[in-house]
């Protein structure tokens, strides 16, 4: 009885053995001069009869969908051949860690832009495919006036509150500019960001330069009461823009002498210097009869 178990023990294995070899595919017989494949693939060796041809942009785009992607919308300056950077493809070995090695450098197309303080490209520039969009790192934060140092004059110089904000309250990622209306309500209803430009400089913006083509609506929004005299008069004044006499530079008052010359007599002028004496308001002056008027 023992032996009639061992032997169907051994029956039991050798087909187990059998039924594994049939699903993996093992054979067990010795081979025969050359391997065997399993899948029958007819050669073409047309294919590697000539030289390969240089990759193309479109051709690497195949793969690196992202990364043309990201050169197609933001690459600016970087929009040429990928071959212009890289000349080493796939030949990362994670076992060998030579990323480092096969990456492309900087230094190969830009010196020290930056100056000698700010050398490593990567802690902003964190994506060559698209070089402008910088992340708002700490070493960015503390290096603005490294390379914009024209706006830190204009703050110092001509203080304001911008002056006392810190430039990432406004630019929150590099090269971004917010608009006006993120922080100030609008001087006129439709009043659109370039007319606030068009007066207000953004990094001395207390240094109001009038154009000609500001309307009067914007400076009465702030100069309500003198604005609304001037509406309500019948006086030739009412027909004239503000920038018409406050021209060129906010807060300018000219001399009613720069457009209406001496009209009197030397002696009236001599003893009323001031022509407020009697014209009380320049901007609600008295209607003047025409001569057809007098007749």
């Amino acid at each position: 009885m023992k032996k009639e178990s061992k032997l169907r023990s051994a029956g039991t294995v050798m087909s187990a053995i059998v039924i594994a070899i049939a699903f993996t595919g093992i054979s067990l017989a010795a081979p025969q001069g050359k391997k065997t494949a399993t899948v029958a693939i007819p050669a073409t060796p047309e294919q590697y009869a000539g030289e390969p041809q240089p990759l193309t942009t479109a051709q690497c785009a195949q793969c690196h969908t992202s990364q043309f992607q990201s050169l197609k919308d933001n690459g600016v300056g970087h929009r040429f051949s990928c071959r212009n950077c890289h000349n080493l493809f796939h030949a990362y070995n994670p076992r060998k860690g030579n990323w480092d090695a096969i990456m492309p450098k900087c230094s190969t197309c830009h010196e020290t832009p930056h100056g000698p303080k700010i050398t490593e490209c990567s802690a902003c520039h964190a994506n060559p495919h698209t070089p402008r969009k910088i992340a708002a790192t700490p070493l960015l934060v503390n290096a603005c006036f490294g390379c914009h140092g024209s706006v830190r004059e204009q703050l110092v110089t001509y203080p304001s509150k911008h002056t006392k904000v810190a430039c990432m309250t406004c630019h929150t990622s590099h090269g971004f500019k917010p608009s006006c209306f993120s922080c100030h309500k609008s001087h006129t209803e439709g009043l659109t960001l370039p007319a606030c430009l068009q007066c207000h400089p953004v990094h001395q913006p207390r240094q109001i330069a009038l154009s000609k083509d500001v309307p009067s609506s914007t400076c009465g929004s702030c100069h309500a009461k003198v604005f609304n005299t001037l509406t309500k008069s019948t006086g030739k004044h009412r027909t004239l823009a503000c920038v018409t006499c406050h021209k060129d530079k906010h807060r300018y008052v000219p001399l009613c002498s720069d457009c209406h010359g001496k009209p009197h007599k030397q002696l009236f002028h001599e003893k009323y210097p001031r022509c407020l004496s009697c014209h009380i308001d320049v901007h609600d002056l008295p209607a003047m009869s025409s001569q057809s008027d007098k007749k």
